[in-house]
């Protein structure tokens, strides 16, 4: 699992967490942020995206641990009466 240090940025955190998780060759990836921040990563990501993403205990940062959701995520999704 890669670990990506963002602690320095202060501003345009989501973009660069979305720079960096494009170069991410695996499925995970931890990124280290500065304490406190943990609301921007929130609002960034919490509307979808190709990542979920928690927050994980850690001291002195915040760390969010980033899964690559599967590509086909939508078309395992059926929600018509025939599975029911």
């Amino acid at each position: 699992m890669e670990t990506i240090d963002l602690r320095h940025v202060t501003c345009g955190l989501v973009p660069a967490i979305l720079d960096a998780l494009k170069a991410v060759r695996g499925d995970q990836a931890d990124v280290l942020v500065r304490a406190g921040i943990e609301t921007e990563i929130i609002n960034g990501f919490g509307t979808g995206g190709d990542w979920a993403f928690q927050f994980q205990p850690s001291f002195g940062h915040g760390l969010a641990r980033f899964t690559r959701l599967p590509a086909d995520r939508l078309t395992r999704l059926r929600l018509d009466t025939l599975d029911y």
